[in-house]
C-alpha cells in the first residue's frame, strides 16, 4: 500500500471522490474540489483510502474528508493520510491544521494530538467536532547561521 497525490480530477482523484461519496454520503463539488490536495491509499492498483486538504491565507490548512474502505479499515490507513497530509501543510508553511470530524472517530483525532475548539454541530443527523492541531515547524535557517 501506497499513499500518493492524486492530481486534480485524474482517474484517481474521480475514485477517491467517488469513496468518499459512498463512505461518508457526502455530495461533490468540483469548484471545491479544484482548491484541494488529494492524497490516496492505492493497493492493488485500487484507492482504497483519502484525504484532502486545503490551504487557507494566515498560515492554516483543513483537512477534508478522511475515507478508507471498510475491507481496509483497522490497517492504519488513515493514519499514514493523515500523516501525508499534516507533512504536505508543514511543506507549504502551516502553522496550525483544522478539520471537522465525526464524533463516533473523535478517539482517532485526539490520538494525534488534535484538540477540540469552537463548538460541536451536528448535521444530517450525525454529531460533528472542529478539532485542531498545531504543526511542529522547522525554523528557516541559512548556510550563514550553520
Amino acid at each position: 500500500m501506497k499513499i500518493q497525490l492524486a492530481p486534480t480530477f485524474s482517474k484517481q482523484h474521480f475514485e477517491a471522490i467517488t469513496l468518499r461519496e459512498q463512505i461518508l454520503g457526502t455530495t461533490v463539488n468540483l469548484n471545491q474540489e479544484a482548491k484541494r490536495t488529494t492524497f490516496v491509499a492505492i493497493e492493488e492498483g485500487k484507492v482504497v483510502g483519502t484525504a484532502a486538504i486545503q490551504l487557507y491565507p494566515f498560515g492554516f490548512a483543513r483537512i477534508r474528508q478522511v475515507a478508507v474502505s471498510p475491507d481496509s479499515q483497522k490497517r492504519h490507513i488513515g493514519s499514514q493520510l493523515m500523516d501525508r497530509c499534516e507533512a504536505f501543510a508543514r511543506e507549504q508553511r502551516a502553522a496550525k491544521v483544522i478539520l471537522t470530524g465525526r464524533k463516533s472517530a473523535s478517539l482517532f483525532y485526539l490520538k494525534r494530538d488534535y484538540h477540540v475548539f469552537l463548538f460541536p454541530f451536528s448535521k444530517h443527523q450525525i454529531d460533528f467536532f472542529w478539532f485542531a492541531k498545531k504543526l511542529e515547524t522547522t525554523p528557516y535557517t541559512t548556510e550563514e547561521s550553520l
